[in-house]
């Protein structure tokens, strides 16, 4: 199996194989990472601009929507498409994904039978496979896409309504083809995982064992509620009377392994006082102390530590349930009465965050760590990667006048996205909602032009709210580069919705003329 994932420890499950996978091609083009993830985006820009001119039979949409999707600021900024991080090419892979999604469930959706459409569009389906799986096995909450996804193909079965039951067969294999690629590609990766470190897994926080021990420490009671802490001093010290597993990371969690934790949290999040390990980072405190108790040398040892844990710890609650809440194996924390309407507001902040595209503020970046793994990551890159600091001030300014031409343009196309953005965004949403109530009053069914924007809305909607529930229960998630996937579907939304509109009203006026003169 050559080196795979290299030496098990606890990060080798940490994350999913999509973005080493990319790295890894990318290293044998020579290319600059940066550069190859941009040509991906744009790349997945264009074939998304092209669809949509496609539907609407208007290459000025298209042309347009390229143009501003093209230039979206988000790309450049150091919290987002500036760093070395997956969201560079998940970004990419939910315009492709939503992109497929619309051509082959939607764009043909009446056109013909399924055993016609089946011909004529395996090759869209089985590419919207492929990419499912990549993106699925890029970063852990792909089933924010999902609502969007299941619109399109709620409209293609409804569209297909009067035909499904005479060619049943052939619109379940239309239907299920992208899912049976997508379910192939991520067992073939679970399948190597097993080959070369035993278990059937591509990603540790989806895996039953690690939920189940995480969740069992989370089940324990608190003395007193804390946001974003779960695991406080009182919850660990009836884990350590419950368990033997749990007692085993006690020297961690309270010694120099959790302190630190503990302190790196609180500054990243600038929380004051600091209060414990906080919940973003008690995931990697956890698999660390249990790594220093050795039980990540391999993977199945690891997963056996996991399932005793939980299974000493629900025993020690079924003994003394007043210590426990019902048992639970996920990492959502346990419901607290103020979430709900936490949430909403967070996800409204969230909201207007995407709206404004953070403000947009270009500045210079720098490289952070040890020399060793900023010479890996050149290496990986395909360098150069930015400098470690700030040069020391020369009293001449050495700053080439293109380089200053060049910040200051795009300074200036970042400023005015985020202002036009700020302002097109919920008008853009505020008509697709009029627009959604005159359909329902109406009692008409959707056309293709809702349902484009409609789909973008829905990705839009999960995306924040998702990001608002984690701001409101569990981490900081009200960050640029969460909704980086989402920027790119957040600038075409106003584009589509007043392109919809605008058809709307000349339609309405040329069927007032053709009455006055008919």
């Amino acid at each position: 199996m050559g080196n795979w994932l290299g030496k098990y420890n606890e990060l080798t499950h940490a994350k999913g194989v999509g973005y080493p996978l990319f790295l890894l091609l990318n290293h044998a083009t020579a290319l600059p990472l940066k550069f190859s993830e941009h040509a991906l985006y744009l790349g997945s820009a264009a074939f998304f601009a092209h669809t949509m001119g496609q539907m609407t039979r208007s290459r000025w949409l298209s042309l347009l929507l390229f143009t501003v999707m093209a230039f979206q600021p988000a790309a450049w900024l150091e919290q987002s498409g500036g760093r070395v991080m997956r969201e560079g090419i998940y970004v990419s892979q939910t315009l492709l994904l939503l992109t497929l999604g619309l051509r082959c469930w939607v764009a043909a959706a009446a056109k013909a039978l399924p055993a016609e459409q089946l011909r004529m569009q395996w090759r869209p389906l089985l590419a919207m496979g492929l990419v499912g799986g990549w993106f699925w096995l890029t970063r852990e909450e792909g089933v924010w896409l999902l609502p969007a996804l299941s619109l399109l193909l709620a409209y293609w079965l409804w569209m297909q309504r009067s035909a499904l039951l005479r060619h049943w067969k052939p619109a379940l294999a239309f239907a299920a083809l992208p899912i049976a690629v997508a379910t192939v590609m991520v067992t073939a990766v679970n399948t190597t995982n097993y080959a070369v470190y035993g278990v059937f897994r591509n990603n540790d926080f989806r895996s039953s064992d690690f939920l189940a021990g995480y969740g069992a420490l989370t089940r324990i009671r608190h003395d007193h509620w804390q946001r974003y802490v779960p695991f406080p001093k009182d919850a660990r010290e009836r884990a350590y009377a419950m368990s033997d597993a749990a007692r085993e990371l006690k020297p961690y969690f309270e010694g120099e392994g959790g302190e630190f934790w503990r302190q790196g949290g609180c500054a990243q999040t600038q929380t004051s006082p600091c209060p414990e390990i906080l919940s973003g980072w008690f995931m990697w405190a956890l698999r660390r102390a249990v790594a220093t108790n050795g039980y990540y040398d391999n993977a199945k040892d690891a997963k056996a530590f996991y399932r005793r844990l939980a299974s000493e710890i629900d025993a020690g609650c079924r003994q003394h349930p007043g210590d426990c809440l019902p048992a639970r194996a996920t990492m959502v924390p346990p419901w607290h009465e103020g979430y709900a309407l936490d949430a909403l507001k967070a996800s409204g902040q969230v909201f207007w965050t995407l709206a404004t595209l953070d403000h947009a503020k270009l500045k210079t970046y720098h490289s952070v760590g040890e020399p060793l793994h900023l010479r890996l990551f050149e290496v990986v890159t395909n360098g150069p990667i930015a400098p470690t600091a700030d040069p020391e001030t020369l009293a001449v300014d050495l700053t080439s006048p293109r380089d200053k031409l060049r910040l200051k343009l795009a300074q200036a196309i970042a400023t005015a996205m985020s202002k036009a953005s700020a302002v097109a965004l919920p008008l853009a949403f505020a008509f697709w909602f009029l627009w959604s109530v005159a359909l329902l009053a109406k009692r008409r069914m959707p056309d293709m032009a809702w349902m484009l924007a409609t789909s973008l809305a829905a990705a839009l909607v999960t995306r924040v709210a998702l990001l608002g529930f984690l701001e409101a229960t569990s981490i900081p998630s009200n960050y640029i580069l969460y909704l980086y996937p989402a920027v790119p579907l957040s600038l075409a939304f106003p584009v589509v919705v007043a392109w919809c509109m605008a058809r709307h009203l000349k339609d309405r006026r040329n069927s007032r003329h053709n009455a006055a003169t008919a």
